[in-house]
């Protein structure tokens, strides 16, 4: 799954688990102030912010070692992700004795910080105290595990597994108050509960991984330790910094003002923090994909998504703050009575703490994906010092509120300050346009704020649940329409508005698929009406091509101009072959990774990969029809310098050279060509495969991946073919078979990029452009080379004209198809333009596809032309990096010059002649 499908499963899964939890947490607390009192409800409270204090302890290692997993779960790197976790498992069991022993010192200075517990004695302060300690630490042992998951964007498991938990415990606690009235059963019951689930957990990740039971013998370099060790000593700066703002407060006031203070303003809390469960959801789903974000995008693009990120975070935040401000005191007083409100300007400066928090939620966020650790580090110890010194000193001259306003002083620190750090560091921008919409976000919630104000004072003078509901139908219905108003011309509000809106459309369109079957049926019947003016129209589309497309027409100027602009287009394409080979991305990352692994040499780099076989394929096409001698020379040069190197064959990429090479073989017999022709197919018979025979792309997984389809299918049949070979053939076929079976999503008919049949797992986007430009082209290669009489040469036929029937559905107005064929709003893409249109015209001139089909093959080109610069082809989609990355970034690359350059050579071709549906070149 990418970043999208992941962060919506996640939200998803999430919104649904905790919706049910905070419903019987409501009815859980209820029951306990009724039952037990106040006091024993501000214990619970005290005792969660004590342990969270000395959770410092844990020195923000979880975070710096889920960033670290970042990268070697996207390389799939198996054994730098063991050595983290067996760091991460050995680290966490001594931060489990420490808190430990820590938590154990503390005990005697219970009674000090605990102020009028009411008829609660200290013998039981200490027994329920011990109880959370246990939990507390107990949590330690299997906390670190979720940090795999959540690095692979797979939230949704321990969201899962923890709301089934709290569930389970809620549940428990409240049969148990009702029925012994007893706090320490309350405890113990969820104490037992939390066990279970441990050992549970504990259990299944082992399943879930079970290479981590395997002991690693590799270590982190010297530089991977020196970094991980600057992360941990800044994100030890930070944990003080935010425990100081977020959990000290209850301590301060528990020990200044009294327990019950305390347990009135947990009701607010629980209420606030109920909220931000469902919005931070929305936001840490996202977190994992933001540092794929950062990885992977150019710095416009990733302030542009910023920029996005915080406008959704103040819309949500600023709503959220509204609603707070006018109905939280009336609600707690229909919920719990008078007696359990707190003062007006009380809950004025928590909600101004609570709109900044959101928005340094966002700059966090940010911070966090980059790694950006160790700039901002005294900012969070400045942060710490001002929230103690200024709420000690307030709290004894006024209260509740010098608490609160300590919280919104240090707060303000990082919201001035952290600015600063991410723009300079991520953005290389200016920080006065973060402050610059800071006043304008503002300026609105204020003037939101104001209208509202004088409503509340007409609709909420008496206090019921019907006027709650009409403040709360004005909050919603005023704010919204007022942030439109001032904000609809934003560019983040266009981007939102647009993603927000395609769904929309999905959806109404799966509504009238699903309900609307009369209207189709119709529909169906009145095509049979108008067939013959169909027929007659699809006709007129033939005899009109030469008009659309610009590359045949009868004028002999414009001929010789197109015959230029093509010679410049193969010129170009013979300059990249021979340029290149140069090292892929992904050869890159392999390198990086082995030059800082200690365990590692570096390998010999393959350069004959996919993009150079595209481009000899090409050139193929070119000098079978023109037979211009540069383009046999180039393809000589290119596979000369591959045999005599010894042809290295170390993977499926390897396979679309050899295609080619059969070609030249033919032309110019060479031993040594043929030995290399030998090696690669010597090689796929020899390739690690699944349980059905699909060869796997990486040979330590049980991924396949569509390209393989494209890049070994067409070579195995023409070797078949040529060598008389049926061996190669069927396995061939069964890889195309295969992936038509496992690897096609049901609903929109489009591939996946990948599927996992051992773990019943399909990957990547659905319906990626390139994916299905290398299907279709290795559907229709491989076609030219089965006999008819083959069992399966129907059933491979009629699939590829049914998905191509699908593909060009999703053709553009202008003949382009997009980067993601439903991402109707997204980039268009040469890359997958050309291979699609190119898959087309061979599918005509093969006799598969009928010649109407000849249209959509002609405006593809066209709109290619539009995109081609001085002979290259631009527009094309960057590469992706595995599974989960799909970077948008266009230019310049060989998966479009080549199919455009064969594409274009096919039709200008003079000298092929379609006889009984057979292909024939002159030779």
């Amino acid at each position: 799954m990418g970043r999208i499908e992941n962060a919506v499963r996640n939200i998803l899964f999430g919104t649904l688990g905790n919706f049910a939890s905070i419903i019987l947490g409501f009815v859980s607390r209820t029951f306990l102030i009724h039952i037990l009192g106040v006091n024993y409800l501000g214990i619970n409270g005290l005792y969660t912010n004590v342990l969270s204090v000395l959770s410092l302890a844990e020195l923000g290692i979880g975070t710096a070692i889920s960033y670290s997993l970042y990268k070697p779960v996207v390389d799939k790197d198996l054994e730098k992700i063991k050595i983290l976790m067996q760091l991460y498992k050995q680290v966490y069991r001594i931060i489990a004795i420490i808190i430990t022993a820590l938590g154990l010192l503390i005990i005697p200075f219970l009674k000090y910080i605990i102020k009028n517990p009411g008829d609660i004695t200290l013998d039981q302060l200490n027994i329920f105290y011990l109880i959370f300690l246990f939990n507390t630490v107990s949590t330690y042992f299997v906390s670190y595990k979720y940090s795999l998951t959540n690095a692979e964007q797979k939230n949704y498991i321990q969201i899962n597994i923890q709301v089934i938990t709290s569930l389970t415990i809620l549940i428990a606690q409240i049969i148990i108050l009702i029925v012994s009235k007893s706090f320490l059963i309350y405890l113990l019951a969820g104490a037992v509960i939390g066990l279970i689930q441990k050992i549970f957990v504990y259990i299944y990740f082992n399943k879930l991984y079970p290479y981590l039971l395997e002991k690693s013998n590799g270590n982190l370099s010297k530089e991977e330790i020196k970094v991980f060790k600057k992360n941990i000593i800044a994100l030890l700066y930070h944990k003080i910094g935010e425990t100081s703002i977020n959990q000290t407060d209850n301590i301060i006031i528990s020990s200044f003002i009294n327990i019950t203070c305390v347990a009135i303003l947990s009701n607010y809390n629980l209420i606030i923090n109920t909220v931000n469960v469902f919005i931070n959801i929305v936001f840490n789903s996202v977190i994992s994909g933001l540092g794929n974000l950062i990885a992977t995008e150019n710095k416009e693009r990733q302030y542009l998504l910023f920029k996005v990120y915080r406008f959704l975070g103040f819309w949500v935040y600023g709503l959220s703050l509204l609603f707070f401000v006018f109905l939280l005191t009336p609600f707690i007083n229909i919920w719990l009575g008078p007696n359990m409100i707190i003062d007006k300007s009380a809950i004025i400066l928590i909600m101004v703490d609570y709109y900044f928090k959101g928005h340094r939620t966002v700059i966090n966020n940010f911070k966090s994906a980059a790694g950006i650790f160790d700039a901002d580090k005294y900012i969070s110890i400045a942060q710490a010092v001002v929230n103690l010194v200024l709420s000690i000193i307030l709290v004894q001259f006024i209260g509740l509120k010098g608490v609160f306003i300590g919280t919104i002083v240090a707060g303000l620190i990082a919201n001035v300050t952290k600015p600063f750090i991410i723009y300079k560091m991520i953005f290389n921008k200016d920080a006065k346009y973060y402050f610059i919409d800071s006043i304008t976000y503002i300026f609105t919630i204020s003037f939101v704020f104001a209208i509202l104000g004088l409503l509340n004072t007409v609709v909420l003078v008496n206090i019921t649940l019907i006027n709650i509901i009409i403040m709360g139908f004005l909050i919603l219905s005023i704010s919204n329409i007022i942030f439109y108003v001032i904000l609809r011309q934003r560019e983040e509000f266009a981007y939102l508005s647009n993603i927000i809106l395609s769904k929309i459309g999905e959806k109404v369109k799966e509504f009238y698929y699903t309900h609307c079957l009369l209207l189709i049926t119709f529909l169906k019947k009145a095509r049979n009406l108008i067939a013959k003016e169909t027929n007659k129209f699809t006709r007129n589309k033939e005899n009109s091509f030469e008009q659309v497309n610009d590359f045949n027409t009868d004028r002999y100027s414009e001929k010789n101009k197109k015959m230029a602009f093509i010679s410049e287009l193969t010129k170009n394409t013979r300059i990249q072959l021979s340029i290149y080979p140069v090292v892929s991305m992904k050869h890159q990352i392999i390198s990086f990774i082995n030059n800082t692994s200690s365990t590692k040499k570096d390998e010999k780099i393959d350069h004959y990969f996919r993009q150079n076989g595209l481009l000899a394929q090409s050139l193929e096409w070119s000098y079978s029809i023109d037979k211009d001698i540069q383009d046999l020379n180039s393809l000589q040069k290119y596979f000369d310098k591959w045999t005599k190197s010894g042809a290295l064959i170390n993977s499926l990429e390897n396979a679309i050279n050899g295609y080619t090479l059969i070609y030249l073989n033919e032309l110019t017999p060479n031993d040594k060509y043929k030995n290399t022709i030998e090696k690669i197919k010597d090689y796929l018979f020899a390739h690690p495969k699944d349980k059905s025979g699909s060869l796997l792309y990486r040979k330590s997984f049980d991924d396949v991946y569509i390209e393989s389809v494209g890049m070994i299918c067409p070579f195995l049949c023409r070797y078949g073919k040529a060598y008389h070979n049926q061996m190669a053939i069927d396995l061939a076929i069964n890889q195309m078979i295969n992936y038509l079976k496992y690897g096609f999503d049901s609903k929109t008919s489009l591939p996946y990029h990948g599927y996992n049949i051992k773990g019943n797992i399909k990957h990547g986007i659905i319906g990626w452009g390139r994916a299905v430009g290398w299907l279709l082209i290795g559907m229709i290669d491989s076609l030219e080379y089965i006999s008819s009489t083959n069992p399966y040469y129907k059933i491979l036929r009629y699939q590829f004209e049914v998905i191509i029937k699908t593909t060009v559905k999703y053709q553009t107005n202008s003949g382009y198809y997009k980067w993601q064929l439903t991402a109707f709003e997204g980039h268009v893409d040469t890359s997958a333009t050309s291979m699609i249109s190119y898959a087309i015209k061979r599918g005509v001139m093969i006799g598969i596809l009928n010649r109407s089909f000849l249209h959509y093959s002609n405006l593809g080109l066209l709109a290619i032309s539009h995109s081609i610069e001085n002979g290259v082809v631009m527009d094309s989609s960057a590469e992706c990096t595995g599974f989960g990355i799909y970077p948008q970034d266009y230019g310049s690359n060989q998966w479009a010059q080549g199919p455009t350059t064969a594409l274009v050579a096919l039709s200008l071709n003079q000298e092929t002649k379609i006889i009984n549906n057979k292909i024939y070149r002159r030779s």
